[in-house]
């Protein structure tokens, strides 16, 4: 549960990173002696914790529905393969071992975004 919990925090911190731009354009020139106003930085635009994991989310369905849904199901309801809904499962287990019929052929992104979209399951 603790590594699910700090993949997680990681993959959000590394997204939201990944959506902040900190070109030079974003920045407002250094104040003269005649400008009394300090200077300030506004990014054009800054992806929110939130939005990435939304994103990740949605990656993660896109994931499931073409690798995990023949076996578990719509939304992780069951089937040939177990239940989902409600589980924590360690990224290192589904590298390893899913999807049963091609193990370690999902990348750590494709697995960190399945970890995000099994996660938020109810």
């Amino acid at each position: 549960m603790v590594y699910l919990f700090m993949s997680f925090i990681a993959l959000s911190l590394v997204l939201f990173g990944c959506g902040t731009n900190t070109t030079q354009s974003n920045v407002k020139s250094q104040p003269t002696a005649s400008s009394p106003s300090p200077t300030t930085f506004v990014p054009e635009s800054a992806a929110s914790p939130q939005t990435s994991v939304e994103l990740a989310v949605d990656r993660g369905l896109n994931i499931y529905d073409t690798q995990c849904k023949v076996c578990h199901e719509i939304n992780g309801s069951g089937g040939k393969g177990p239940r989902l809904i409600g589980k924590i499962l360690s990224a290192s287990f589904i590298q390893s071992n899913m999807p049963r019929n091609k193990p370690n052929s999902l990348s750590s992104d494709q697995v960190s975004d399945l970890v995000v979209y099994i996660t938020s399951l109810k």
